[in-house]
């Protein structure tokens, strides 16, 4: 197939590309709806998609809509995908590659002739397949960790994944593989000054119904984060803002999967691995959208400035296009591995909206029901 050599992004019936693509990402940036770090990486990541020519990618968690599996084979690298066994999805994933300048690779059991592999039952032969094939690739590997389950099973595939990823860290080292996260913006962050700034201005432009029945969304230090603070820092105020981004409703599984990722996107960072862990945009994807409730909140989002929602498709090759700077150029130096998640973060505006969501959650779902509305005016 043909070798992708630029990025074009699916936006609301356009195709965002070039100019048209550099345009919208400092439109994003400018009304606080991704950080100025994500609007330069997906402005020059578009542009050379190519160049991950000849790279391997391990891909745990192929089947995710916002992976990046499907451009990856079209920039013409070796995936190695790792999914459960399904006949449909198999069968699509095979067509599309087929079409592609890309290789794709395929676990497949012993005795069977349908690809596919359980992390939750064939983790250790997931591991050494894994380890087999970034040992044996002629140029750079990065594993890719894009899981998600309900329940429980989150939180045993994050602990499988996590025994990948140190075993392919400790036998392959910081010079052959790197690491890819697709961090999610319900989790909390270490967000910047001007964050809190752009918070701080758009509540005074905000609407009467917004100041009057939303909340005030809390982004000082904790009580023991200020605590530990004063132990380092005595003669200071605790100078730092959180996002808290976590949902009561998502559960203790969702959050404890979560920060395993976190955590160890920061210790690969700390050792000198190239981590690259943007914070993901609020998304219409199929598990989202099956959620009544959840379809109609994404659609009113776009009243409370600036919050947007996405569709699968744009996001995922925005999110892409930053896996392609991070990859292949020099990685921003940072003064915590926190920020790792923040300086390229695509978080759909939620830093720097000023409000608690959930206080605006019943007229967000009335605005979406009745009025809905895919993106901001202009």
């Amino acid at each position: 197939g043909e070798l992708m050599k630029e990025v074009k992004i699916p936006y609301h019936g356009e195709t965002l590309t070039g100019a048209s693509l550099d345009s919208q990402c400092d439109l994003w940036a400018k009304v606080g709806t991704i950080e100025q770090g994500a609007a330069d990486a997906i402005k020059s990541g578009s542009k050379k998609p190519a160049e991950l020519k000849g790279r391997t990618f391990l891909v745990l968690g192929a089947s995710s809509e916002l992976g990046a599996v499907r451009p990856l084979l079209q920039a013409g690298c070796t995936v190695a995908a790792v999914m459960r066994p399904s006949e449909k999805r198999w069968g699509e994933l095979t067509e599309f590659a087929k079409g592609t300048a890309g290789t794709l690779l395929a676990p497949v059991p012993r005795g069977s002739e349908q690809p596919g592999a359980d992390l939750l039952s064939d983790g250790p032969a997931v591991s050494e397949w894994l380890l087999k094939l970034g040992q044996e690739a002629p140029g750079p590997v990065t594993l890719c960790t894009y899981l998600y389950a309900d329940g429980e099973a989150n939180v045993r595939l994050t602990a499988a994944a996590d025994y990948i990823a140190e075993a392919v860290a400790d036998k392959l080292g910081k010079q052959k593989v790197s690491f890819s996260y697709l961090v999610s913006g319900s989790t909390s962050h270490l967000i910047p000054d001007s964050a809190v700034r752009a918070q701080e201005e758009n509540y005074t432009t905000a609407s009467f119904w917004a100041r009057t029945f939303g909340t005030r969304i809390n982004y000082a230090a904790s009580t023991e984060g200020a605590r530990l603070w004063y132990t380092k820092k005595p003669d200071s105020p605790a100078d730092y803002h959180f996002f808290r981004g976590l949902v009561v409703l998502q559960g203790p599984n969702y959050a404890v999967a979560q920060y395993m990722r976190l955590w160890r996107a920061m210790l690969l960072h700390m050792k000198g691995f190239t981590v690259s862990a943007p914070v993901t945009p609020n998304c219409r994807t199929d598990s989202v959208v099956r959620n009544a409730t959840m379809k109609v909140l994404l659609e009113g989002a776009a009243y409370w400035k600036p919050l947007e929602s996405f569709d699968a498709d744009t996001a995922r090759l925005a999110m892409f296009s930053i896996l392609v700077s991070d990859l292949l150029e020099p990685a921003t130096q940072v003064d915590s591995p926190m920020k790792i998640f923040t300086t390229k973060a695509f978080h759909s505006g939620l830093w720097r909206c000023p409000f608690e969501l959930g206080s605006l959650g019943a007229t967000t779902w009335v605005l979406g029901k009745v009025a809905p509305r895919p993106k901001p005016l202009p």
